[in-house]
């Protein structure tokens, strides 16, 4: 089988030689002479005829979409509710096997049932005689890769919200939502649908040209809800796909929701150019009066302003396509507690910890100080069989010495959750200091690592006692973490742990979890908006893009994926 990721015109010349030692009635018997008599001069071309001959790619067909004066390729979201049908992989949208049609339905009446008991104004649960069993709960999620010569690449993609759980063994809640699990098993190409692969250069001086893509998109997606998919070979049974919101990161999120109020639009310079927008899109926190640091307690001045006031001025195009809540339309634009954390404020943590801990390392320089660091890490990672990710901790990696804030340099969730972990041992093994900030730090970090060890043990749903415990570690550590900033400040130290908006967006989150439990006993998990696996197949999709001509990445990108994409299907037993 070809790789996606080879160039077309070295497996081409590949397949000359291969072809020239069989000879020619090998060749043809294997297929191989169809790849030798390939040109070199335009290769991705008549190798993709090749693999179109020989059913080597996904039989999905590349459209174009007008965009900002410009044709921009894309898949068709109905595209692939149509290969999902007729290859009979429905029933993998709901995390059941192929073809086990009964217990898709199952889940996904449970699903609603659950969903709706949590969003009773949601959209969906106006419109009469739907058949819930029959419509599958999708996420959008968009992030930039980096293609050739490290310029931008838009992945949009699609996903169902539930899934096969996790790799690890699951415990999860009991009852009616006991077989709903998230959606983070399984090769990232089998449980993602790309649609999208658009380069920065299009929409970068024409904005346009990303928010046509999009409103492309969200018309498509409101057809396959209010038309849905006919099988006919199912007696005409219709599919339906819901779109329950979008997740990704930060500006990710600002872009597609025309936000006003998003982590970028805290005062900076007090008020001196007028009153401050605020950070928040789901509430005013960081505007006059509700401060957006105030993460201490369970009642903050911002929580009655929740819902209040849209945070944008021009209506998104997936809010207007698209069924949402229309009590509060702010919540389609899902936060990722995995990029709030571990992308967040997690380094801060980390970074702040270290350099609070560096007078009572048992060393006599900074220098010494950094390396008994390192070396007290790498042994604890080959102690613990964890894959390290650095060689060194480093001044630069914990911030030392940057005044604007211990942000904690590196860009990987991965060594985050390392880090964690660590910190554990190593404040066991230094001694603590008299204020006891790193005790308390040691405790809370613990907590924290076990409230994310509930949620990625939990299904798609936690009970009302996965929420208290979840919530309770959440709201301990935010404590933790605005007493040390105080104690810190008071030192003249106000660069160690820095309270930016990442902050108060767990705290919507813990808060959320805390009311849903104590009043509903049930709450969606939020890891079922966590983007570590969309991560993934941005990152594979922005390799096969750099193995393209630079001037038909869009269309290529997209090809290749599809071969990609067919042989993780193929081995995953997804096709027959």
């Amino acid at each position: 089988m070809p790789t996606s990721e080879a160039s077309c015109s070295s497996q081409i010349l590949t397949a000359q030689a291969v072809a020239h030692d069989m000879g020619e009635t090998v060749a043809v018997s294997s297929g191989v002479d169809r790849w030798a008599r390939c040109g070199t001069n335009n290769s991705e071309r008549d190798v993709h005829r090749v693999l179109k001959h020989q059913r080597t790619k996904l039989d999905i067909r590349v459209d174009t979409m007008p965009c900002g004066g410009c044709d921009v390729p894309w898949i068709n979201p109905e595209s692939w509710v149509k290969f999902l049908v007729k290859n009979g992989l429905w029933p993998t949208l709901a995390g059941c096997k192929r073809s086990d049609y009964q217990s898709s339905l199952d889940n996904w009446t449970s699903f609603w049932k659950a969903y709706e008991k949590i969003n009773p104004t949601f959209e969906l649960f106006r419109i009469p005689d739907v058949d819930f069993s029959r419509c599958a709960g999708v996420l959008i999620h968009g992030d930039e890769g980096r293609t050739l010569k490290r310029n931008g690449l838009m992945v949009t993609s699609l996903q169902s919200i539930l899934g096969q759980g996790y790799d690890c063994k699951r415990v999860g809640v009991q009852g009616d939502t006991n077989n709903l699990k998230v959606n983070f098993a399984g090769h990232s190409f089998t449980t993602r649908f790309v649609v999208s692969t658009i380069p920065k250069t299009s929409y970068e001086n024409n904005p346009e040209v990303f928010h046509d893509a999009m409103q492309h998109m969200a018309k498509s997606l409101n057809n396959l809800f209010w038309k849905g998919f006919v099988d006919d070979t199912r007696g005409g049974e219709t599919f339906r796909l819901v779109i329950l919101g979008a997740k990704g990161d930060a500006p990710y999120l600002q872009k597609l929701g025309n936000l006003y109020r998003s982590y970028n639009t805290t005062a900076k310079r007090g008020e001196e150019r007028g009153p401050p927008k605020g950070v928040c899109p789901y509430c005013l926190a960081g505007t006059r009066n509700f401060p957006c640091e105030e993460i201490a307690t369970s009642s903050p001045r911002w929580l009655t302003t929740v819902g209040v006031k849209l945070p944008w001025v021009k209506t998104p195009s997936v809010i207007k396509h698209c069924l949402h809540d229309r009590a509060d339309p702010a919540t389609f634009f899902k936060t990722d507690i995995w990029h709030v954390f571990h992308l967040g404020f997690g380094r801060s943590w980390i970074a702040s910890v270290v350099q609070v801990s560096l007078p009572y390392i048992p060393c006599g320089n900074l220098e010494q100080k950094f390396e008994f660091l390192t070396d007290h890490y790498l042994n604890w990672c080959k102690h613990n069989r964890k894959q390290a990710h650095v060689s060194k901790i480093s001044q630069y990696l914990m911030s030392y010495g940057d005044a604007s804030g211990a942000m904690g340099n590196w860009h990987k969730g991965g060594l985050t959750t390392n880090f964690m972990q660590w910190i554990i041992d190593f404040l066991g093994a230094i001694p603590s200091d008299p204020q006891g900030l790193l005790t308390r730090s040691r405790q809370v970090t613990y907590r924290v690592n076990a409230m994310f060890s509930t949620l990625y043990k939990s299904g798609a749903f936690l009970n009302e006692t996965e929420c208290e415990f979840v919530s309770q570690q959440g709201l301990h550590f935010l404590q933790c973490y605005a007493q040390n900033a105080t104690a810190m400040f008071r030192c003249g130290k106000q660069y160690l742990f820095p309270l930016y908006p990442k902050l108060h967006l767990f705290h919507h989150i813990m808060l959320d979890l805390k009311m849903q439990g104590a009043e509903l006993k049930i709450a969606l998990n939020p890891l079922c908006f966590g983007c570590q696996m969309d991560e993934d197949v941005v990152g594979k999709a922005s390799r096969l893009s750099r193995r393209v001509n630079i001037r038909r990445v869009a269309s290529r990108a997209l090809d290749r994926y599809l071969v990609a994409a067919y042989a993780a299907y193929t081995k995953a037993k997804l096709l027959v």
